[in-house]
């Protein structure tokens, strides 16, 4: 497996793309997606051992994916059910792209479509899917806007409206995901919270099996939490049940948006001088 990123100058929440496709491929798409500010990185196959890249493939905003078949297009749909796929190919034929579609794809262009078109729909599916995110994981909308979770040491307070942490006085962002999964393992803090459960919290009632999710999550979490995530001394494996934050946490309501937290005083722009952000 082979990745790598571009070296293009982007804003700094651009669109992730991933790029999917033979060298050749990368070649002819890459000049396409140049000033549409996006963030391409791209992978020559998925290959036998796409598992172990599973956490950095699920942290992509839209997949290009240069399928030649229905049967790629499921493999990738096994991987990220939810990330918006748009097939790109020299195949025009009717059947070819119903067979694409049926199989999970979400969008299909040709090799031939023009940039800007291009640039539309990968932005269009993006903003989508990242409003899509936003919505199913708002750990502010179910803690309240001004509610803080802090740990048993007071070294570790979640901040749901800013959706930051702070880790030992070091101010850290966290997606949506993230924010939603630790909010939830700290509100129940020193309990194990089963993998149904969780995926329930954070991603929904229609989701069951995909015990995956929980597990790529962790383990951005933490990188960002643990001093070291190989041995965490928060969040805490329970093999073959779930998960659950060690320590009993406390639930701080602030009476204004801005919170004082770990010596920090946190507005929703958290200024870059305000401690170190990651």
């Amino acid at each position: 497996m082979n990745a790598e990123d571009t070296r293009e100058t982007v804003p700094l929440h651009p669109p992730h793309i991933l790029l999917l496709g033979t060298r050749d491929e990368a070649r002819m798409l890459r000049p396409r997606l140049r000033g549409g500010q996006f963030k391409v990185t791209h992978l020559v196959h998925l290959g036998s051992s796409a598992s172990a890249m599973t956490v950095r493939l699920m942290q992509h905003d839209v997949w290009l994916a240069c399928c030649t078949c229905s049967r790629e297009v499921q493999q990738i749909r096994q991987m990220t059910p939810r990330t918006p796929l748009v097939i790109c190919s020299r195949q025009e034929e009717e059947a070819h792209i119903v067979s694409m579609l049926d199989a999970g794809a979400d969008d299909y262009v040709f090799f031939s479509c023009g940039k800007q078109e291009l640039h539309a729909r990968l932005h269009g599916h993006a903003r989508r899917y990242r409003a899509s995110l936003a919505s199913s994981c708002d750990a502010s909308r179910l803690a309240g806007p001004c509610t803080v979770l802090e740990s048993e040491d007071q070294q570790i307070r979640l901040l749901c409206k800013e959706r930051c942490v702070v880790v030992r006085g070091q101010v850290l962002r966290l997606t949506p995901i993230e924010c939603t999964l630790l909010f939830t393992l700290m509100r129940e803090g020193g309990k194990v919270l089963a993998h149904q459960a969780l995926l329930h919290a954070v991603w929904g009632q229609g989701y069951h099996e995909e015990v995956d999710y929980i597990r790529v999550y962790l383990h951005t979490l933490r990188l960002k939490l643990e001093d070291n995530p190989r041995h965490p001394t928060y969040l805490e494996t329970i093999t073959g049940v779930g998960y659950r934050f060690r320590q009993p946490c406390t639930t701080l309501q602030s009476p204004d948006p801005t919170a004082k937290a770990g010596g920090l005083y946190l507005s929703s722009r958290l200024p870059m001088d305000q401690g170190r952000i990651r």
